[in-house]
């Protein structure tokens, strides 16, 4: 697999503040490549969705994980493809099960929190199930959102994820850097498993073909997330690329014991606390809360990272790689973000209080 990975770094100043294009097409054409049949009085028990972002420099990978997993689709598990090329009016829906089809919708503007919305309801409309798995797939970057579309220079940010979805029980990025507490934190009430990257991604993406060749549609939600988890490390297992799958239903005992952890912080000098920082960074902007954590508990022994770590062992039930699982945003004081405090997780604990006292 290629080592180019699915990140996009625009500036931490300008995320926020570029305008959501909400020209989304609503209404699709029905350019059919195969008689479209309606199943929707079929209930099925899961569906799964692809949010496939290929408007940017990852085009290729995005065509190449398209026909994986329309090559690879399980008959008794419907799979709705939203993709989107790096052309203009390259935008398809493809659905792949007992009948699958094709139909153009134009060009759509994968940043925008219509065309997210729209493919979800799409899909509850027409393959209603008991259980829904959604994939994210392109570039990401943490808390400053995901899938950035280059020819409507938009992004999706954490705020429009969060107003786009409810009721998905499985969640997956394939985008680097989403394995973050904040992007969990702002969708803990909007799914109930989570699987993401902790650090980069790897532009080839899931194993489809291993995923799909194990799962089933009798499978419970946690079965499936370690399947995707284990076949991710066996095809991955010599690179150090992190995956990790999260319990939602931790998230807020999480929280609860970072937020008196970043109350204590503050009595470490800053000096050891920078130095502590750099030893569990795994990269510029992002460290490992576990490593960084238990670094503190054997500075000072405290029960508050003591509460941290035990809570990251709750959240996360299975991992690869030689990370934990779970990062947060702890960048060099110098290249702190003012528009961090913006997320839900800073708002609601002390850790932006905490990083801006630094």
């Amino acid at each position: 697999p290629s080592n180019e990975s699915i990140n996009e770094t625009p500036s931490n100043e300008s995320i926020n503040e570029t305008p959501s294009n909400e020209t989304t097409n609503e209404t699709p054409s029905n350019e059919s490549i195969n008689e479209t049949t309606n199943e929707s009085e079929t209930i099925w028990n899961w569906t799964i969705i692809v949010y496939l972002d290929g408007d940017n420099n990852l085009y290729l990978y995005a065509q190449e994980e398209l026909d994986e997993i329309i090559n690879y689709s399980r008959d008794d598990i419907p799979v709705v493809i939203l993709f989107d090329g790096n052309g203009y009016n390259d935008s398809f829906l493809y659905v792949a099960t007992n009948s699958s089809y094709k139909i153009s919708e134009g060009e759509l503007d994968m940043g925008s929190k219509s065309t997210l919305s729209y493919l979800i309801s799409y899909t509850k409309e027409n393959y209603p199930s008991h259980h829904y798995m959604l994939e994210m797939w392109g570039h990401g970057n943490g808390w400053m959102g995901c899938c950035f579309d280059k020819t409507d220079s938009d992004m999706l940010t954490l705020d429009e994820l969060k107003g786009s979805m409810n009721n998905i029980d499985i969640l997956v990025f394939s985008s680097c850097e989403m394995g973050a507490i904040e992007v969990a934190y702002q969708l803990k009430n909007s799914i109930n498993y989570f699987i993401a990257p902790e650090g980069a991604m790897l532009a080839t993406g899931l194993p489809n073909k291993k995923i799909f060749n194990k799962i089933n549609s009798s499978m419970n939600a946690e079965e499936i997330c370690k399947t995707i988890v284990e076949e991710y490390g066996k095809y991955y297992s010599y690179t150090s690329t992190n995956f990790a799958a999260w319990n939602m239903s931790k998230i807020p005992k999480l929280s609860k014991a970072l937020n008196k952890f970043s109350y204590y912080l503050q009595n470490i000098s800053y000096e050891q606390i920078l130095n502590i920082r750099n030893q569990s960074a795994n990269g510029i902007q992002y460290i490992d809360l576990y490593d960084f954590s238990s670094l503190v508990y054997n500075y000072s022994g405290s029960n508050t990272a003591k509460d941290v770590m035990n809570a990251i062992n709750e959240t996360i039930f299975s991992k690869f790689g030689v990370m934990h699982g779970i990062q947060i945003y702890f960048p060099l004081p110098i290249y702190y973000s003012k528009n961090y405090k913006n997320s839900d997780f800073a708002i609601m604990t002390h850790w932006n209080e905490f990083l801006e006292s630094l």
